[in-house]
């Protein structure tokens, strides 16, 4: 019973019918309530109208006071219901009455009586509904007035009983009560029995259809029964079984395709030596192919569930895997991330991954997917590879030392050979000074040209240090153009110039002149049965990157320079550079010239100072014809330009200053010494630190020695541990330094010496002479601070 009742509850006719009742309850109900408060209405309109028209009519004088005193003439003007009639006088005595019992009474006699509601400011009738023991009542008070009063004298009180109208409203009620439960009975079942045959009966057929549709028998299709909204909802039904028939088919098709793919790509990932990862929006992994996960579980277990760094593998990159943990959180592409991990075996192992982000059509975040791949074999090759090219640059560098001792022994073997020679020359012609001293000026060239030499060598080798200044181009090529013209023979024609004579640029003045000086001597040799010869000058302003022409056929510039440049351009026209040797035209060492005729140093070393210098070189040849190199220097202001140091220095004599000469090389010692003793100083020698400190300490009372001369490289304690701790003892030496080995910088020079002169060897007697004053004036300065 209790099934089939919930059944009944809950079947679509139940609701239908339960619907229709509360919906028709509702609407009578509210028709009743709205008719039973309009006739409620209207028989107390009917009752207060017939309740106080005998006061008015008492008041418009159309009836007598005294009527009140007759009860049956009271029941015809106010009905059955009337309960008290009654003429009060303005103090409360009772002058007329239904009930001749009260006529002389007072109303403070009669119990419940409303004597707050004659008031002597009264003006017109007063209605009001009260109870007593008996019931409901309707009240009435009518003011009287005399001729020309302004209070009445009298009130006409009645009292009638609202008894029928309540029995009145109870019988409209029980009408429309009946009325409205027979109405919504007849109507319920009629609306039932048209929704049965209309509605319920294909709605139970669409269910029943449905069914069918659930059950996978998707071939159903249901019988329209009319075009409205429900035929429309039995077109859809069909409409939607026919296209779920359809996908139904497609998705089988595509399920078998899917089927067949993921055996496709199972089997991909299984032949192949590569791995496959995926991980999900929280970092962590959840699909790993076999061989990774093979590698992982072999190491720290599963793979499913953790992140990258806590697989047990290690991050070959800086770092650590904070980069790629910053990328993944970042949701951002990462490849070539290496790390390594060891076998079982002891041998260590590499591998690669790379990983790409993976988005909703929404932007949702999905994780990533990515491959990982065995790099062992690819990273030991490279390591075999490194140290096949070490053993190649090492036997590089060893044919490159081969290449540079011959040139270098050859340049020196010549110095040597012309200096010897002239000194046995100059030995023979003792007795001819004038002869002596032609061989001697031969002598010193050839030791100024060997010293060029150990410049190219030790600014090749970036130890020699550059002087940045404001150069006036004009200034150099009046200084070198003499030089040049004896260099190059008469077969070779020179045009030098400048566009602008006050054209300036910064630079180490006599960097710049071995510059051309280089360029000029490839140039000779480029032209050995003569030809021309050009040098000149010019200033260029190159615009940055991205405001460059790019169909420009110009001269090319490189990507990161912009702004005003001199250029100095070399032209000759020479025998031409071939193109497979043009790459390599800068390459230490690097020389088409015959074995002995050149070190291959010249280019490489223009080439580094060029690039030191903020500039930049293009080369420009045509091979039978000639080459031009166009040498960009940065622009300087012509205010700031300074005067170029003098090759002459005056001699500066001495005035008996005693000069302690520190040196391992007993040659030094004794051509400093000539030197100082020529120049009017007291030379005084030591050949070690230790010597050096003995002297030192002897002339310490008597014949106090004013200047240390001491090489910076010695046997034994150097140059600068001697200075410190002669400084140490005595404060007041002057000191100045000498070496052929200069530091790559002024800076690294004052860190390594202090603030003391120095003196580069070679050096002339005149350079010595300056030396020592410039080392007796930074002492003089000391002592006066």
């Amino acid at each position: 019973m209790k099934k089939l009742l919930d059944r009944m509850i809950g079947s679509l006719v139940f609701k239908i019918a339960l619907s229709i009742v509360i919906v028709e309850t509702i609407l009578l109900g509210l028709f009743g309530f709205y008719y039973v408060q309009y006739f409620g209405a209207e028989i107390d309109r009917r009752i207060t109208e017939q309740i106080s028209a005998p006061g008015r009519l008492i008041q418009d004088e159309q009836l007598k006071i005294s009527v009140i005193s007759d009860a049956q003439q009271m029941e015809l003007l106010l009905g059955p219901h009337v309960r008290q009639a009654m003429a009060i006088a303005f103090d409360g005595t009772i002058y007329h009455a239904m009930d001749p019992m009260m006529i002389g009474r007072t109303i403070k006699d009669l119990p419940d009586f409303p004597a707050d509601a004659l008031r002597s400011d009264m003006e017109k009738e007063v209605l009001f509904t009260a109870d007593d023991r008996d019931g409901r009542y309707m009240v009435s008070i009518t003011p009287l007035f005399a001729l020309n009063a302004n209070q009445p004298f009298m009130y006409a009180y009645f009292k009638v009983s609202t008894q029928g109208l309540e029995e009145s409203q109870r019988q409209m009620q029980s009408v429309l009560i009946i009325g409205s439960a027979t109405c919504i009975l007849l109507t319920s079942l009629l609306i039932f029995l048209f929704t049965q045959q209309t509605v319920l009966k294909r709605l139970i057929a669409a269910a029943q259809f449905v069914n069918d549709i659930q059950i996978g028998n998707l071939s159903s299709r249901l019988t329209p029964m009319g075009r409205d909204e429900i035929g429309t909802l039995e077109s859809g039904l069909n409409a939607m079984a026919e296209s779920l028939e359809r996908r139904t088919l497609q998705h089988q098709a595509a399920q078998d395709a899917l089927r067949d793919s993921e055996e496709r790509f199972r089997d991909f990932t299984l032949s192949s030596a590569d791995w496959y990862w995926e991980m999900g929006p929280d970092l962590k992994i959840v699909f790993a192919s076999h061989k990774f996960y093979q590698l992982v579980e072999d190491i720290n277990g599963s793979p499913q569930g953790k992140t990258f760094d806590k697989l047990g593998l290690h991050c070959e990159g800086p770092g650590g895997w904070r980069h790629l943990n910053s990328r993944l959180a970042a949701h951002l592409m990462f490849q070539n991330i290496e790390f390594s991990w060891m076998s079982r075996q002891g041998e260590k192992h590499f591998g690669r991954i790379n990983g790409v982000p993976v988005f909703e059509i929404d932007g949702t975040f999905k994780g990533y997917r990515g491959t990982g791949s065995d790099i062992t074999a690819e990273r030991r090759a490279a390591e075999e590879q490194q140290v096949l090219q070490r053993q190649l640059a090492t036997s590089q560098k060893l044919e490159a030392v081969g290449q540079m001792a011959g040139g270098v022994a050859h340049e020196f073997n010549n110095c040597l050979a012309g200096i010897l020679s002239f000194a046995e020359v100059a030995r023979a012609k003792i007795d001819d000074p004038e002869r002596v001293k032609e061989y001697l000026d031969h002598v010193i060239s050839l030791g100024e040209r060997a010293t060029s030499v150990a410049d190219q060598l030790l600014m090749f080798s970036r130890r020699r240090i550059d002087q940045p200044t404001n150069v006036r181009v004009q200034s150099v090529f009046n200084e070198m153009e003499k030089l040049l013209t004896t260099m190059l023979e008469h077969r070779i024609t020179l045009h030098i110039w400048s566009d602008d004579p006050e054209l300036c640029t910064r630079v180490d003045p006599t960097q710049l002149s071995a510059c051309l000086l280089n360029l000029a001597i490839n140039a000779r040799d480029a032209m050995p049965d003569g030809g021309t010869l050009q040098i000149s000058s010019h200033s260029v302003d190159i615009p940055p990157l991205a405001q460059r022409d790019a169909d420009d056929d110009a001269e090319t510039y490189p990507d990161n320079v912009a702004g005003k440049f001199v250029v100095i351009t070399v032209q000759d026209t020479g025998s031409g550079i071939p193109d497979e040797v043009l790459d390599n035209i800068f390459d230490p060492f690097f020389s088409t010239k015959e074995p002995g005729k050149g070190t291959g140093l010249g280019l490489s070393i223009v080439h580094s100072w060029v690039e030191e210098a903020n500039g930049f070189i293009n080369v420009e040849t045509i091979e039978g014809e000639g080459t031009t190199f166009s040498v960009y220097l940065p622009f300087a202001e012509s205010a700031d330009v300074q005067a170029l140091p003098q090759n002459v220095i005056a001699n500066i004599p001495g005035n008996g200053e005693r000069v302690l000469v520190v040196d391992d090389e007993q040659s030094l010692r004794t051509t400093a010494g000539i030197i100082l003793d020529d120049a009017g100083f007291q030379p005084v020698s030591a050949k070690s630190t230790e010597e050096a400190l003995e002297i030192l300490k002897a002339t310490e009372e008597t014949d106090k020695i004013d200047v240390i001369l001491t090489d910076v490289v010695m046997s034994g304690r150097s140059g600068p541990q001697l200075v410190i701790e002669a400084l140490r003892q005595n404060p007041d030496y002057g000191v100045v330094f000498m070496s052929g080995y200069p530091a790559r910088s002024q800076k690294e020079l004052d860190k390594l010496l202090g603030n003391y002169v120095f003196i580069k060897k070679p050096f002339r007697p005149a350079q010595l002479q300056k030396a020592i004053h410039d080392a007796l004036a930074l002492r003089d300065n000391r002592r006066n601070v």
